[in-house]
Parts: structure tokens; C-alpha cells; sequence
């Protein structure tokens, strides 16, 4: 499965600088959608996923074409990937 996550993030981070030099908000939901249906599967791979995703949540943020509705979802999708990472963080720090 962490291929497969990792193959679809690599194809959205290729995108994203034609869907940021467009104003395009259909395309910006339909991204903040598949991430959000695939963000059970990035937490329990947090350890991998962390950076690729973070990146996406920040080049949509950054585009002019995302709604407050859709920044409103990224920024609860950012805090969940930060809360997952800083969970497997401490669990590695606590040596389990």
C-alpha cells in the first residue's frame, strides 16, 4: 500500500505546478478530496509520507485558485499528518 500512496503523491507533486499556475478550485478539491481519503493510510506510514504530503498541503495553500472552504480542509488535513508524525515521534522516542 505505501508504494501505491507514494506513486499517487509523486504523480500530485508533478502536477502541482500546472494546477498552481491555473486558477483552477475544481482541480484543488479534487486533490484535498484524495488526500483526505487517503490520509488513514498516510498516518499509519506517517514516517514515510510526512514530507511529500506536507509539500502538497503547502503548494495548494499557496495557490490562489483554493477556496477558504478547501484552506479550511487543508489546514485540518496539515494539523492531522503533524499530529500523526509527532505521535510516531514520541512513540519512537519512548522506545516502543
Amino acid at each position: 500500500m505505501t508504494l501505491a500512496i507514494q506513486a499517487m503523491l509523486g504523480m500530485i507533486t508533478q502536477l502541482l505546478p500546472l494546477i498552481t499556475s491555473s486558477a483552477n478550485a475544481t482541480m484543488v478539491g479534487a486533490i484535498i478530496e484524495t488526500l483526505s481519503g487517503f490520509i488513514p493510510y498516510i498516518v499509519q506510514e506517517i514516517s514515510s509520507l510526512y514530507e511529500p504530503v506536507k509539500n502538497i498541503i503547502a503548494a495548494l495553500s499557496s495557490t490562489p485558485a483554493t477556496t477558504a472552504a478547501q484552506l479550511a480542509t487543508l489546514q485540518a488535513l496539515d494539523k492531522t499528518v503533524d499530529d500523526a508524525f509527532d505521535a510516531a515521534a514520541s512513540d519512537t522516542d519512548a522506545g516502543k
